[in-house]
């Protein structure tokens, strides 16, 4: 077997089988499919994708090879081998074929266009980015009808064009066609090739794979969250469980979504703060403020040693101050910062009282709610007060009442008097 960088040549014993697929048997057919997808299957694993694509090639292409053709295919009603092909045959031929495109796409276009050739590898990544591929299998392997594809197809076809496409419009087109026109109980049609029966437990999980691909991953990418709410609410398939677990999900990955946004909005934000911000420039000639003493403060005589200041000015600044005519000691004018001490004061006077009327609304709209939604805490409270009442109508109670704060008052009075006795010795 030798493989060029453009063009692969198929071993002969196979190549003679794949040629002859279109005369054989049916039995003797199937497997020599078998012995196709065994043999790609091969070659795939040890990543030479050149000759699994070359060898599954031929089993995927009908009999009328030119564009000529096209019409005398749908009225003969030839099909590609892999149509006729036995159900685990054509899941095992197709699901390695799709996965086989992602791979060859994911190579790029220098290690793609060297293994299958530079038109075939664009025609691939084309396919596979505007979802054509999907009419592809429908129309070579399932005669046309989009709901005859099995789900294990569907599901392949569905991450290929999640993995490869930009846009999952036309993924969520195919799968909704394919949801609406295959169902559990649908029999199969004569004039069909290859009926689909979809009554088993096997096909019930494929469908559920089909409907989580559609629900987390297709829907969500279009932005249709409450479409895909609504879906699964509505759908008859899902039981209650898978419901509540695909609703979870769904809500999950929403506020992922909705939380990335966030930070990327927050960074671009802090970004943009950090372009606009400019460095204030420091001018030269600007000094820091100098500190002037108040009236409120007080000198005691704490002052900073100066090593170059004569001694002789200190006997001389009082006699100097006190020489000082009478009409430049009227000419002084008073600092305003009594005034300021003043209304600094009233400010914090109102700013405490606005703060205890808040607090005093807000305790009273607490205690309101709290006893509208517990009535019996309200019930409480007023039997509470009543029997406060009726016990404080007693005689002896107050006698007694009476007796402790006197008691008390008298002690508090004595404590009083020993300690300014205390303090005045």
């Amino acid at each position: 077997m030798s493989v060029t960088s453009t063009d692969t040549v198929i071993s002969p014993p196979l190549n003679h089988s794949v040629l002859s697929l279109g005369s054989s048997p049916p039995r003797q057919k199937s497997s020599q499919i078998k012995n196709v997808y065994k043999h790609a299957s091969q070659s795939f694993l040890q990543r030479d994708f050149a000759d699994a694509y070359a060898t599954l090639e031929p089993i995927l292409k009908s009999p009328a090879h030119s564009e000529e053709d096209v019409a005398a295919e749908d009225e003969d009603g030839q099909l590609a081998p892999i149509a006729t092909a036995s159900r685990s045959s054509r899941i095992k031929v197709w699901s390695l074929y799709l996965t086989l495109l992602n791979a060859l796409i994911d190579l790029g276009p220098k290690e793609g266009q060297a293994a299958v050739g530079s038109r075939r590898w664009r025609d691939i990544a084309a396919k596979a980015r505007d979802g054509s591929i999907w009419d592809d299998v429908v129309r070579i392997g399932y005669g046309g009808i989009e709901g005859n594809v099995d789900a294990d197809v569907v599901c392949n076809l569905a991450n290929l064009l999640l993995s490869q496409s930009a846009s999952q419009t036309t993924n969520q087109q195919h799968l909704e066609t394919y949801l609406a026109t295959s169902d559990l109980s649908r029999t199969p049609r004569p004039d069909q090739p290859n009926p689909v029966y979809t009554n088993n437990l096997r096909d019930l999980a494929s469908r559920i794979k089909v409907l989580e691909l559609y629900i987390l991953h297709v829907l969500p990418a279009n932005d249709e969250w409450d479409y895909a709410k609504g879906f699964i609410q509505m759908n008859d398939i899902l039981d209650d469980e898978r419901k509540e677990a695909f609703l979870q999900a769904l809500e999950g990955l929403e506020a992922a979504k909705t939380q990335g946004h966030q930070h990327q909005h927050d960074d671009g934000s802090t970004q943009d703060d950090l372009q606009t911000a400019e460095p204030k420039p420091i001018e030269d000639h600007e000094q820091p403020p100098e500190h002037r003493r108040s009236n409120s403060e007080r000198d005691y005589g704490v002052e900073e040693a100066n090593p170059y200041r004569n001694p002789k000015d200190s006997e001389r600044r009082p006699v100097s101050q006190a020489n000082r005519k009478p009409s430049q000691q009227r000419n002084v004018k008073p600092t305003p910062s009594k005034a300021s001490s003043k209304k600094a004061a009233n400010n914090g006077v109102i700013h405490r009282s606005m703060a205890f009327v808040t607090a005093f609304q807000n305790l009273i709209s607490n205690m309101a709610q709290s006893m509208s939604r517990n009535p019996l805490a309200l019930l409480r409270f007023i039997l509470f007060l009543l029997g406060l009442l009726v016990a404080l109508s007693r005689r002896d109670v107050k006698d007694r009442i009476r007796r402790i704060t006197t008691g008390v008052w008298d002690k508090m009075k004595r404590t009083v008097g020993m300690g300014v006795k205390v303090s005045y010795i």
